[in-house]
């Protein structure tokens, strides 16, 4: 296999320089491994979305899967819009370098400087620590009223401003944390420099030099052409996910986007049709952290790796870039059981013909989250626990299984049997599927009570009491 790809992959690359009828075989083979990669997850019901893989402009694979509408049975396509959560901070990110470069701010400015009212230990926040996730502001959506905030806010400053009675994580500059409300501020301050509403900013100053037409805003209450539903699992049943308006996610993960524009958005970045050659080197600079203004900076497979994942109600997403390869891999899916990360790495691995690297780890605290029994059926339950930092999975016909991650919450095995579970906000599961080769079940949580009584005398293995 690894030589079939080896000659696959220097066969692409001639295809980039000289065209023809075997280049193009070439590029239909990986299309059809690409698909073939793809396509237990589909079937499965864990995966449904859209997928390209885009070399130096080419298209090496661009294929859609599952429904963007369940209760009209609207299929998705290639054209479909999806929420692509945090992959907005990049855009935000080069919407502030662009001022930048007019003169407008300076990264080290104050955010105090640009919005009033700001709370006094949070003077010493720069622009370049929202950008980079160092000002140390709390998570807006850790916070355990943020459902309601998704539904209610009205405005980027209405969000931020729930934080101002809660103490920095730590000194300003001093540390990194994850943060998506550094980017909503970002997004407020945009508009007060601008003047106008962050999505018609963002379009003026990035997406309409990059000649994106596709990635607009996602609020919900606006008609967007091929907008796909976003949907979650509970108790073993598909549901639609809770909308975020607008506000909420404002600057860090307020768009609708496409897999063409995505690539596109790739190309035209690097090719400096957007940012200036210095704003360019700072936002792909690393701060020390792996993290750069907007993206993830890091290596797979040899190779220098641009990337950022996004997860927003009812959607996953992921871009890998490959600055030296020209390589881009877009993953966007509208259902929140979606591997993007695993899907991404795999593919990449296919076009780089090196061996399958993820890099997911999932806390063995959550693992405990899920352990428990799930009823597959009349007469079937799956008993999940944790055995070190792995998942196990035993039950009805099942002989033991210790199951690798493929994202924090969909899980397989060495044969291919895989477990997605159904996750509530507060992270309680509340249900699974369990998909094998040549079937898919779905069922809810259970106790242990119920599962006892429906696997008495049915089973090798027993449940505990």
């Amino acid at each position: 296999m690894q030589t079939r790809r080896g000659l696959l992959l220097g066969t692409l690359a001639l295809a980039l320089v000289r065209p023809g009828t075997a280049a193009a075989e070439a590029e239909d083979d990986f299309a059809a491994q690409a698909n073939a990669l793809v396509q237990p997850y589909a079937r499965a019901g864990i995966f449904s979305g859209a997928i390209a893989v885009v070399r130096d402009g080419r298209v090496l694979f661009r294929q859609a899967y599952g429904l963007a509408d369940r209760e009209w049975s609207l299929p998705n396509t290639p054209e479909t819009r999806f929420r692509i959560a945090s992959l907005t901070k990049q855009f935000t990110a080069a919407a502030i370098l662009k001022l930048g470069e007019a003169g407008r701010l300076d990264l080290d400015d104050p955010a105090a400087r640009h919005v009033a009212g700001l709370p006094a230990t949070w003077t010493p926040i720069t622009l370049r620590m929202l950008l980079g996730h160092t000002a140390g502001l709390p998570n807006v959506t850790a916070l355990l009223d943020y459902p309601v905030i998704a539904r209610t806010a009205r405005s980027a400053m209405e969000v931020v401003a729930r934080l101002y009675r809660e103490d920095l994580l730590f000194p300003a500059g001093s540390a990194q944390e994850y943060s998506n409300t550094g980017y909503i501020l970002l997004a407020a301050i945009i508009e007060r420099i601008t003047g106008e509403p962050f999505d018609e900013a963002l379009r003026s100053l990035v997406l309409a030099p990059a000649g994106l037409t596709a990635t607009v805003d996602a609020d919900p209450d606006a008609i967007v052409p091929r907008r796909a539903a976003g949907y979650q699992r509970s108790a073993g049943v598909w549901r639609n996910a809770v909308p975020v308006v607008a506000a909420a996610a404002l600057g860090a993960g307020g768009l609708v986007s496409t897999i063409d524009d995505l690539a596109a958005w790739d190309r035209a970045l690097l090719s400096g049709r957007v940012l200036a050659p210095e704003s360019l080197a700072a936002m792909f600079r690393d701060g020390g952290h792996g993290y750069g203004l907007g993206w993830y900076l890091g290596r797979a497979y040899g190779q220098r790796l641009w990337s950022h994942g996004g997860f927003l109600n009812g959607f996953a997403s992921i871009k890998d870039t490959y600055p030296d390869l020209g390589l881009s891999i877009v993953v966007l899916g509208n259902t929140e059981t979606t591997p993007a990360q695993t899907l991404a790495r795999r593919l990449g691995a296919l076009a780089l013909a090196a061996p399958v690297e993820t890099g997911i780890v999932v806390p063995a605290p959550v693992i405990d989250r899920y352990a428990g029994y799930y009823r597959v059926g009349p007469r079937a339950v799956v008993a999940l626990s944790r055995s070190g930092d792995r998942l196990v999975a035993q039950g009805t016909g099942l002989a033991r299984l210790e199951l690798t991650p493929e994202s924090d919450r969909v899980f397989v095995s060495d044969n291919g049997i895989r477990i997605a579970l159904d996750i509530e906000p507060d992270g309680r599961s509340t249900g699974l599927l369990f998909d094998t080769p040549g079937s898919a079940r779905a069922g809810p949580r259970i106790d242990a009570r119920t599962a006892r009584r429906i696997t008495a005398r049915r089973l090798a293995w027993q449940v505990p009491r």
